[in-house]
């Protein structure tokens, strides 16, 4: 059965307000300054809205504007010093060109809530330890050379970097 519109809407600003504060408390864990960017909800104006809450600077865009757009530009003007959560593919392809550090939307909600994650209830669940990622897991070529249990060097430059994450 669906809800009526206003408290479908009532019920997005609570589970958007207890996001900016999960993230919030994952930034003061980190002591880096973060942003969310939203797009607007019944915005009128052009210009974007820029406020301050639970520790993390939170951006509304303005009307006609998309927050993918607002992230691009953040990563042009940020550049190397930008980490950014995004399973877009066209921000992910500026964060790269910048020389971002880019996760996905799903690893980080993963990192965001440990407790949570789909893989942890399965280990639990059937008693086994922990899962490697499949990014841990390099794909063996049929030349051998090199050291066979060292991660290759973007795999290790990666989790290097998710170290800081």
């Amino acid at each position: 059965m669906g809800l009526p519109p206003h408290r479908v809407v009532d019920k997005g600003e609570h589970l958007r307000e207890e996001f900016i504060v999960r993230v919030g408390l994952y930034a003061q864990r980190l002591r880096c300054p973060t942003t969310l960017v939203f797009d607007a909800w019944q915005q009128t104006g052009n210009a974007h809205q820029i406020t301050h809450r639970a520790g993390v600077t939170v951006i509304y865009t303005g009307q006609g504007e998309q927050a993918d757009q607002v992230i691009q530009h953040l990563i042009r003007t940020h550049g190397k010093e930008t980490a950014v959560v995004s399973s877009d593919l066209e921000v992910i392809n500026v964060a790269k060109a910048f020389g971002a550090f880019s996760i996905r939307s799903q690893e980080f909600m993963g990192r965001l809530n440990p407790g949570n994650s789909q893989e942890s209830r399965v280990s639990r669940a059937s008693g086994e330890g922990p899962q490697k990622d499949v990014d841990q897991v390099p794909a063996r070529s049929k030349e051998k050379k090199g050291n066979p249990r060292k991660l290759p060097k973007k795999l290790r430059q990666r989790n290097r970097i998710m170290k800081k994450y």
